[in-house]
């Protein structure tokens, strides 16, 4: 891993982009021991659930690393060979201010830029969007959002991006999610937009997001400084449930360190205020992070299919088909721990845990891990559209299952759900 001491711009010369292929569970297990070498950096974990691991190493390590999957038969295919001359392509542009309608959808924005577009919109949308503050990081920074709301008494929707600074193309995607909200002519789209208050916040991580445009592309944690000089903590692994339990670090320089205890960051902390503060009014809770195209529900300790999992599996399924019909790209949907791997302390889990939000879902973006993190630009406005597919369709479904303010049944039995997982998880870690 990279320490960072200096106020220059870190560049990824000659760095690579491996996919490796295990095969079995010997390797996946050699893999995961290797995890704790922090010369190389994990993009992805090894896991059975899925069938490659993202890895980027260091031209200094590249040959070790390659002898070391030799040596264990372990397949792979390089998949950036120069990170630097991918990073030298990629695109970031400046928005035109008092100009809502010029944010575009083939390229990256800064946070400032983001935050100049959101008071645009609630200038041009007097009366519907309104701006909200869900808290502030480490640095001072606001977590700044959009409400949208037309008119009293509605139930709520919570849409949330970048709560990992290296995961650019979350932060699009929710932008967009908001722009279709205001603008969009379909018929569905207008009427999700019109049925429900929507909170929404683009970036959860401000510090970690500045410092990935203006430091490290790849800066993952959020900025506080640690222990042993180190800097930033894993805000999806220090929540308040059943944390450092399972796929967490207590090693600050690891880029899943969990901190010192749940909701040792001010990020966290104060979103967890903030969530609490509307958490009666919540239907439904969307956060999304890159990469792997997965739809995941709670819960990321166990695989047991606790509280209303086969609901919110059945919705959906149904919604990644919806996502699929566009550009035919697919999506596994589970939960956390069949999904991808065993980890706690995450976002989604103390939500549904601790809030009660019927329906919570975490979306993993495009790609497989041919580019990883770095998804090329051409592919950015195709991920929003079939991604904002995906949440119509999601709305759509979980009403005919009763949710979204439907069915008093099936409120009554995800409450019993509930309650049954939190005494099970209770007699666990007595």
């Amino acid at each position: 891993l990279i320490s960072f001491g200096s106020s220059e711009k870190f560049r990824f010369d000659n760095y690579a982009l491996y996919k490796i292929l295990p095969e079995n569970g010997e390797q996946i297990k050699i893999l995961e021991d290797k995890m704790s070498d922090l010369r190389y950096d994990f993009w992805s974990v090894p896991s059975a659930a899925l069938d490659y691991v993202s890895v980027m190493s260091s031209p200094q390590h590249k040959n070790e690393l390659e002898e070391f999957l030799h040596h264990h038969q372990i397949k792979y295919n390089i998949k950036i060979n120069n990170i630097q001359e991918h990073l030298d392509k990629e695109t970031v542009r400046t928005y035109r201010s008092n100009s809502s309608v010029s944010m575009e959808w083939d390229s990256y924005y800064k946070l400032a830029d983001i935050n100049t577009w959101l008071d645009d919109l609630v200038a041009t949308y007097k009366g519907i969007a309104s701006i909200i503050v869900g808290g502030r990081s480490y640095e001072g920074r606001q977590i700044r959002g959009i409400k949208i709301s037309h008119g009293s008494g509605r139930r709520a929707i919570y849409v949330e991006g970048t709560l990992h600074g290296v995961e650019w193309i979350t932060t699009t995607t929710v932008c967009y999610i908001i722009n279709e909200l205001l603008t969009s002519d379909d018929t569905d789209t207008k009427s999700a937009a019109r049925d429900f208050d929507w909170y929404i916040f683009p970036v959860a991580n401000p510090d970690g997001y500045v410092f990935s445009h203006e430091q490290n592309r790849m800066w993952r944690k959020n900025r506080r400084p640690t222990t042993g000089g180190h800097i930033g903590v894993d805000l999806n692994r220090n929540w308040n449930n059943n944390w450092l339990v399972i796929g967490a670090s207590t090693d600050p320089a690891n880029n899943r360190y969990a901190g010192l205890g749940p909701f040792s960051e001010p990020e966290s902390r104060s979103l967890s205020t903030y969530i609490k503060s509307i958490g009666d009014k919540i239907e439904l809770f969307l956060t999304f992070h890159s990469f792997g195209q997965l739809l995941m529900v709670p819960f990321g300790n166990s695989t047991a299919p606790y509280a209303n999992y086969h609901d919110a599996i059945n919705i959906g399924r149904r919604a990644m088909g919806a996502l699929s019909v566009r550009y035919g790209t697919q999506y596994f949907t589970g939960n956390i721990a069949e999904a991808i791997y065993l980890a706690s302390g995450g976002e989604t889990d103390w939500v549904k845990e601790r809030i009660g939000v019927p329906l919570v879902y975490c979306y993993e973006l495009r790609d497989k891990g041919d580019k990883g993190f770095l998804l090329p630009e051409d592919q950015i406005l195709p991920n929003n559209q079939e991604v904002m597919d995906s949440v119509v369709e999601l709305i759509h479904q979980a009403k005919r299952f009763g949710y979204m303010g439907g069915s008093a049944v099936s409120t009554a039995i995800y409450t019993s759900s509930l309650l049954m997982f939190s005494l099970l998880s209770l007699c666990i870690f007595l």
